[in-house]
């Protein structure tokens, strides 16, 4: 049996789903799942509806997850650049805007997370956006894309 192969049995003995796996290991590169990423990520605790896969036309394997949380635009952005920096994900700061309406924020993917580009000369991305919904409601969409 292969040394990658006993790594993923011995997780799944843990509980560890694949993405965890790949997001846990420095030492292991493979081909990730967009949706099994995305459904893996950080959440505030304010979330306060489902977290829901969505198909997405422009999105890297054509993923998102949408879900909306009870919070600021300014809270949120800085929960998922503190969250997502701590995983390994670098943040883009040149796309990164933000203001009352919401933000957008790109992280490049950690050395751990494959994601081979479909697109000669473009890498893939990790994009968070926030729409604010109401006063203290804000909607969450994040995917992967290529740029």
């Amino acid at each position: 049996m292969s040394f990658s192969r006993n790594i993923v049995l011995m997780a799944a003995l843990v509980g560890l789903t694949p993405a965890a796996l790949v997001m846990a290991s420095p030492m292991i590169v493979a081909q990730a799942s967009a949706e099994s990423l995305l459904n893996g990520m950080p959440r505030p605790k304010e979330t306060s509806t489902a977290v829901s896969s969505l198909f997405a036309a422009n999105a890297y394997q054509q993923k998102s997850i949408n879900y909306q949380a009870k919070m600021k635009p300014e809270t949120a952005l800085k929960f998922f650049q503190s969250s997502l920096t701590s995983k390994g994900y670098v943040e883009r700061p040149i796309n990164t805007t933000s203001g009352q309406w919401g933000f957008s924020v790109v992280f490049d993917t950690p050395a751990t997370v494959a994601m081979k580009s479909n697109t000669a000369g473009k890498k893939v991305v990790l994009v968070y956006q926030g729409t604010m919904l109401a006063p203290n409601t804000i909607n969450i969409n994040a995917r992967f894309e290529e740029i």
